[in-house]
């Protein structure tokens, strides 16, 4: 009979779709994980995926497993929860874009630790169809993602909308356009003569289909973009430093220590839902308790919040 933790192997190889990913994932060691899989198969005398040189997607037994697989993990942990309360020491996994790591996925992960002190968090970096896949198969507890992907959602997830989050122009203090140097922020013209910064792929699906990968408007106001990067510390130094501004949200903005330029004469704007999504029916206990409430504080008064433990 297959043992919860090689479930927990087959969903990993699901979700991630190579053994080296789902390995990295969990921590062990391809090999590991496979000698985990063809156990599992031997057990149910079947094959569970097809094997496209080192991609393996789900075949008709390995989707029949899954969501069995999925519900058996969630009443083990459930269980579990059930009994020890705050004194279980489970992991948290939280799946997110990058973007969205940063005050979204760090307030959640502290309120869980708060409420749950041996709990262990993992945030892991997916695109939002990805976090999605990630519940759906088992990979994930909790998705954060944005309102734009939520159409057609998945009968078996649920959403709870946590707040807004608005992109700003983010600038450093070095920057001869900061406010230190030009009181009161500049003329749109003014701004995009200077370089930028941009993310490589955009962030969130509802910016896929735009016209730049981090929502700005070049068709009206193009600007000199000199970086891109998916890397948010580089992005986050190339902006402190002066060499560029870069377009991001604004609670992500503060977080990383840099301020933001106002503009005017745009009319434009790029605002994002941020939502949490979730699987009801197979949901760790902890999510009732700790993802859902009070809706979350504002941008001014987040990280007071947090070091005040509310």
């Amino acid at each position: 009979m297959p043992d919860l933790e090689t479930l927990r192997h087959f969903l990993a190889i699901a979700t991630h779709g190579t053994l080296a990913a789902a390995a990295t994932h969990l921590h062990l060691t391809p090999g590991a994980l496979s000698k985990s899989l063809k156990r599992l198969e031997e057990q149910l005398q079947v094959t569970l995926f097809d094997r496209d040189g080192r991609t393996l997607r789900l075949n008709l037994n390995g989707e029949r497993l899954r969501p069995r697989a999925a519900a058996l993990l969630a009443q083990a942990y459930q269980l579990q929860f059930d009994f020890a309360g705050e004194k279980h020491a489970f992991a948290c996994r939280i799946a997110a874009p990058a973007l969205l790591h940063v005050h979204w996925a760090e307030t959640l992960a502290t309120r869980v630790t708060q409420a749950y002190p041996k709990a262990a968090v993992g945030i892991q970096q997916m695109s939002e169809a990805q976090a999605l896949r990630a519940l759906v198969n088992g990979g994930a507890d909790v998705a954060l993602v944005t309102g734009g992907i939520l159409e057609g959602l998945d009968t078996r997830l649920e959403s709870c909308a946590l707040g807004d989050t608005e992109f700003r122009v983010a600038i450093g203090a070095a920057h001869p356009l900061h406010a230190a140097r030009f009181p009161g922020g500049g003329a749109i013209e003014e701004v995009i003569a200077h370089a930028f910064a941009t993310l490589l792929t955009p962030p969130f699906a509802q910016l896929e289909t735009g016209v730049s990968s981090d929502g700005w408007h070049d068709e009206r106001f193009p600007r000199t973009v000199r970086y891109r990067s998916d890397d948010l510390a580089l992005l986050g130094k190339l902006v402190r430093t002066g060499q560029a501004l870069a377009y991001l949200p604004d609670r992500l903005i503060r977080d990383l220590g840099l301020d933001i330029l106002p503009v005017s004469g745009c009319p434009y704007f790029c605002r994002q839902r941020v939502v949490l999504v979730f699987d009801r029916a197979h949901a760790p206990g902890w999510v009732a308790q700790v993802a859902q409430g009070a809706p979350w504080p504002a941008l001014e008064d987040a990280r007071a919040s947090l070091m005040a433990g509310t």
